[in-house]
């Protein structure tokens, strides 16, 4: 007997135009879905769209065309837009957005106010605090705290009210390399370990392939999915699918000149290029 899937996203030929006069298309026909528990990165190009679809997906934004279902609910259905985002999709972004005069526990404490008792949000801010490291840093406000650890606040909080699915927009875009690997390896575990979904906007190959799937956005169209296998592999997919590899695999005499290759190392890397990346998309 089959298992059916539970898709906690999808989306219909979504649409979002902007502007009166000079029409951009942000989104334009994009159907998705996304599973409970699966970790998703979305790439593009500035103006791809990334950002304008998580806005639709966590109800911030209205599309001009076509359907958003979260959790099976129809957005457009849904009167209370609040209400819902508060108990069913936890935000991160770029910037924390803490509140600066109050501390760690409080911070986590805020989107359960009118939901929980005093005592009861206290414990659980306490518990997501410790679920991601803070457990010394409780009583912290943001300026005594690091950037990696302003992130792991972020991430207690949009946690506390145990939504099922979590959009996370550009959150180690402020981080150095090392805070955004272990911010990254957090939302791993946690997505392992809890059975929350992840959607993550980002321009970075490295943060997506710690993902799970990987979704590729283009003028507003997705372009390609790619099942995130191993690191290598995907470097090998975006390497593939780039301009310069693009014009290795299409024999470009200029592209074995800028890489200084002998035409036979290049004929390797083509193969190499064409056999590990077809196998990895059809694998």
């Amino acid at each position: 007997m089959t298992e059916t899937v539970q898709w906690v996203v999808e989306t219909e030929d979504l649409t979002r135009i902007y502007g009166d006069g000079e029409e951009i298309r942000a989104l334009d026909g994009v159907s998705l879905r996304v599973a409970a528990g699966e970790f998703v990165a979305v790439m593009g190009p500035s103006g791809s769209g990334k950002s304008t679809l998580l806005n639709m997906i966590g109800a911030l934004d209205k599309p001009t065309g076509g359907k958003v279902f979260v959790g099976g609910q129809d957005l457009a259905t849904i009167r209370n837009k609040d209400a819902f985002r508060s108990k069913t999709v936890g935000f991160m972004f770029q910037l924390h957005n803490l509140l600066p005069t109050l501390t760690a526990i409080e911070n986590v404490e805020v989107p359960m106010m009118g939901y929980l008792k005093p005592k009861e949000r206290h414990e659980r801010a306490g518990h997501l605090l410790s679920l991601v490291g803070l457990a010394d840093r409780m009583k912290h406000l943001p300026n005594q705290l690091s950037g990696g650890q302003r992130q792991r606040v972020a991430v207690a909080r949009a946690l506390a009210n145990n939504p099922p699915l979590v959009l996370a927009d550009e959150p180690t875009g402020n981080l150095d390399t090392e805070a955004g690997e272990e911010l990254m390896g957090l939302l791993s575990e946690l997505n392992e370990s809890q059975g929350t979904t992840y959607i993550v906007v980002t321009h970075d190959p490295a943060v997506a392939r710690q993902t799970n799937r990987i979704i590729v956005l283009e003028d507003g169209k997705i372009e390609r999915e790619d099942i995130v296998n191993s690191p290598l592999e995907e470097d090998l997919k975006m390497w593939r699918h780039s301009d310069l590899g693009q014009r290795i695999l299409n024999g470009d005499e200029e592209a074995s000149q800028i890489l200084g290759i002998p035409h036979t190392e290049l004929e390797t890397l083509k193969l190499v290029l064409k056999t590990n990346t077809q196998e990895a998309e059809t694998g």
